[in-house]
């Protein structure tokens, strides 16, 4: 199959990139609303909240949609993908928010373990059809 990606293709990662800028630009945002309302106590977890969707979303869709000789994503691995994605943003500002009113909980776990999962779930689907692509050609 052309290693390189047609127009279309290359808008879809773009606008992903673009979507995920938008995302960290929020979070960055709500972290400082939140922490500014919170009486001098921070969180590690919500100060870096930017960087999930920054590292996860915009890094890689822009890697994606600026090179000229990469893969595009299938639509499952990119959904799985970013479900991880979306599952450590949440999770980092759960366990922000939780720990700036001062408690924790047990179930911020499932929020790490399902966003770490999905995330290499999802870069596996795409290796993986990455690799039956190369073997088809």
């Amino acid at each position: 199959m052309s290693a390189s990606l047609t127009s279309p293709e290359k808008r879809r990662m773009r606008r992903t990139s673009l979507i995920y800028l938008c995302v960290t630009l929020f979070c960055g945002l709500f972290s400082a609303v939140y922490e500014h309302f919170s009486y001098g106590v921070y969180s590690g977890y919500m100060v870096y909240l930017f960087l999930f969707p920054l590292l996860g979303g915009v890094l890689p869709y822009a890697v994606l949609g600026l090179t000229p000789r990469s893969h595009v994503p299938s639509a499952a691995s990119a959904r799985i993908f970013n479900s991880g994605v979306a599952a450590l943003t949440v999770g980092s500002c759960v366990k922000g928010i939780l720990e700036i009113y001062g408690t924790s909980s047990v179930y911020l776990e499932f929020y790490w373990a399902a966003g770490i999962l999905l995330s290499v779930s999802g870069l596996s689907v795409f290796l993986l059809g990455q690799r039956r692509r190369r073997a088809d050609a």
